[in-house]
């Protein structure tokens, strides 16, 4: 297996380096700015990956310390960043959503978040609202500042399977997935210029997404790596541990995705990528799976064209599937 792996050197920002999306070789970029899960550790924030492609930004949840990632890319991405798709309401996806929402604005985030998601997203955006009013009042009413409440205006669009969405060509699909008692939940589809990608959400095996993702590119799919099952059997009891594991994908099964789906490459986040135990999730997925393999870290970029270019931060990489 061909596994490109070029280190990014930098000064302020680790991608100081990376040419912009809009480069003809490549039509679809992605960022993995968080790609870990509610049990916090040094190496991982939480759930969140950021797409880009003709001059458009798309978010995918806002796990813990998302506006943290998009500012290591640079301010403008703070600031520009509208567009919020939500897999599910589990807060591990959410819990990231009040910085995004009011830092952004803070930071002079020139037009109001646009949020696609479940029906209860509209909720959750309610609540957040509500809950931080008193910083409101500080910041419009007893400050010196042009900041203003229109600009804190948001707007939640509800989706459902199949629904489609158009950002200057850029089209987003909404799957249906098998998250069990967690309904709905949603992966996408991202195409553009005859290039996509496919983000799983938080999932059982499910033969829709598979049903979705024929002849996609790239899908980055969440697994239950060793290191995640070994800390959930080791702090649940059995039937709690069984249940929580059943909400999601093991690694023979994601190998099945990448493989029925038919991808030039599969990637792995949301999940431990603890590397005393990734040769094992390797083991595991090559069951049935012998295509090309990614274990996702944070800030590692995806650029997606004709060839298909990894990128990690500047640090050593220490979670690459050989």
């Amino acid at each position: 297996m061909a596994l490109v792996a070029v280190g990014i050197a930098g000064s302020n920002s680790p991608y100081a380096d990376v040419s912009g999306v809009t480069e003809p070789d490549f039509a679809i970029r992605v960022t993995l700015l968080g790609t870990g899960v509610p049990v916090p550790n040094p190496r991982q924030f939480g759930p969140s990956i950021l797409v880009e492609a003709n001059d458009v930004k798309l978010l995918f949840d806002c796990g813990r310390g998302c506006a943290h990632r998009l500012w290591n890319l640079g301010p403008q991405y703070l600031r520009g960043t509208q567009h919020v798709f939500i897999t599910h309401l589990h807060s591990d996806h959410t819990v990231g959503m009040p910085d995004l929402y009011l830092n952004g604005w803070v930071m002079l985030r020139p037009a109001g978040l646009k949020i696609y998601g479940p029906k209860k997203a509209e909720d959750l955006m309610r609540h957040i609202r509500l809950a931080y009013d008193e910083d409101v009042i500080y910041r419009v009413d007893r400050q010196m500042s042009t900041l203003s409440r229109a600009q804190l205006e948001y707007s939640v669009t509800t989706v459902t399977d199949g629904a489609e969405f158009d950002f200057n060509g850029v089209k987003v699909t909404a799957i249906r997935v098998d998250h069990h008692v967690v309904q709905p939940a949603f992966g996408y589809r991202v195409d553009y210029g005859g290039h996509s990608v496919v983000i799983s959400g938080d999932t059982a095996f499910s033969t829709n997404l598979i049903r979705h993702s024929k002849g996609a590119d790239v899908i980055l799919h969440e697994v239950v790596s060793p290191a995640l099952e070994n800390f959930v059997r080791a702090n649940y009891q059995k039937d709690m541990a069984d249940d929580i594991v059943a909400l999601h994908t093991l690694a023979p099964d994601a190998g099945r995705v990448f493989n029925e789906a038919g991808v030039r490459l599969g990637v792995f986040t949301h999940l431990d990528n603890n590397p005393s135990t990734i040769p094992e999730l390797i083991e595991q997925t090559r069951e049935t799976w012998d295509g090309r393999l990614e274990v996702g870290e944070d800030l590692m970029v995806i650029d997606i064209g004709e060839d298909i270019e990894v990128r990690r931060p500047a640090h050593p990489a220490e979670s690459v599937a050989g």
